[in-house]
């Protein structure tokens, strides 16, 4: 080595025994953004996320937007207290006019005017099973009609066929018993007129008698024999006519055989008549006028607790809507309504508010989404749907939609 170059790093200690290379030798300096981060960056870095966070929730992002789609979830629905309906249930156009013209929106349901009805059995059916059904779903029927018959028929009819036969033997035992009034009436009324000749006959001969008897030309046991046959005529007379009397009208109007049979007639009919209301307990009849919505059993079957049929009056439809409790105060009767549905196609239905519910409950309308907020506080707001829109949705029962109900502005004096 000259005395002029830098000495070498000699890989050999002074034990003279070689070193192995471990790579630790001198270390290199690492670049600036691998340096430990400040306090002030974090702040900044969890800053710029919740912005971000926020302007994305407001926005709602083509990003962010196939991000709830792609998980199901409603925004907003984990909320305590729901601030607007779910985005992906309302149409975007009802979403732009209730933001513009700030009109509530509010999921419900349409139904029949009055609300579906529950047709059960008729009461005292017992343990009837259907016999038969003589309607269909769609069927228009009137108040009355039978919709099913049960098989206790063929019983209560029985019970009536002897009930009628009773009726009529009643009937008979009374034009008996009249006719046999008049006979009888007639009979007595002859026999005492013949009662009356004889009395008359035996009366005059007394008096012949008692004459002869007190000129002396006559015995005494003559007199004695002509007084006992005047008596005997006179009691004869008397018991004609009380017999007369016992088919003679009486205090209330009415012979007393007749008024008899005329019980049991009564008796018979109001027989019969119970036997045809029973008759009446194995038909199952249309409560009102409407139209046969669902039927819920068969022929065979036992008829479910909650009703065999289900009707209403789809002529005249309504929506029921469950309005958020903090948005009913802006809801008044007469107010115009629009309701759509990805079903009834791009016119929506139209009508007006007809009444405003007073019990606030849970809310029942929701997403599927188990994830969806269902103990929102609302309130039932009823439409009644225009002819036209009603005709649409009568095939509809049930069915969801979004409604959009027309709030009027404020005029400037009341805003000011």
């Amino acid at each position: 080595m000259s005395g002029g170059d830098t000495p070498a790093t000699d890989p050999t200690p002074a034990d003279g025994l070689p070193l192995i290379d471990t790579g630790k030798g001198a270390r290199k300096s690492k670049p600036s953004w691998c340096l430990a981060p400040s306090p002030l960056r974090l702040l900044t870095l969890v800053f710029v996320l919740l912005i971000g966070g926020v302007l994305g929730l407001y926005f709602q992002g083509p990003a962010l937007r196939a991000v709830f789609d792609w998980t199901r979830l409603d925004p907003g629905a984990g909320a305590r207290q729901p601030i607007a309906l779910p985005v992906d249930r309302v149409p975007s156009s009802e979403r732009v006019a209730a933001m513009a013209t700030g009109d509530v929106v509010a999921l419900g349901r349409l139904q029949p005017g009055g609300g579906i009805v529950s047709v059960a059995l008729p009461q005292g059916a017992g343990d009837a099973r259907i016999d038969r059904i003589m309607v269909t779903v769609g069927d228009i029927v009137a108040k009355g009609d039978v919709l099913a018959v049960l098989d206790s028929l063929a019983l209560y009819e029985s019970a009536l066929t002897s009930a009628e036969s009773t009726l009529a033997i009643r009937r008979a035992a009374l034009a008996q018993a009249k006719v046999q009034v008049e006979a009888t009436e007639a009979e007595l009324d002859a026999q005492i007129g013949g009662a009356e000749v004889t009395l008359a006959a035996a009366e005059r001969e007394l008096a012949r008698v008692r004459s002869l008897f007190e000129r002396g030309t006559t015995t005494q046991a003559v007199l004695e024999d002509a007084e006992r046959a005047a008596d005997i005529a006179r009691a004869d007379l008397g018991l004609l006519q009380a017999s007369l009397m016992r088919y003679r009208p009486g205090p209330d109007g009415q012979q007393v055989d007749i008024a008899l049979a005329t019980a049991d007639l009564a008796a018979a009919e109001s027989a019969a008549r119970q036997a045809r209301r029973d008759l009446d307990r194995a038909h199952v009849l249309a409560p009102q006028a409407g139209t046969i919505i669902d039927v819920a059993a068969r022929a065979g079957e036992r008829p479910p607790a909650d009703g065999l049929l289900r009707m209403g009056d789809t002529a005249r439809m309504e929506a029921e809507l469950e309005v958020f409790q903090t948005m009913v105060p802006r809801v008044a009767v007469g107010q115009a309504v629009s309701l759509v549905s990805g079903v009834l196609g791009d016119a929506p239905l139209t009508g007006t508010v007809a009444r405003i519910g007073t019990l606030v409950g849970r809310q029942s309308v929701t997403a599927d989404d188990p994830a969806a907020n269902t103990d929102a506080r609302v309130l039932l707001v009823t439409v009644a749907l225009d002819e036209a829109s009603s005709a649409r949705a009568a095939v509809y029962v049930n069915l969801e939609v979004v409604a959009r109900i027309a709030v009027a502005a404020p005029a400037e004096g009341a805003a000011e």
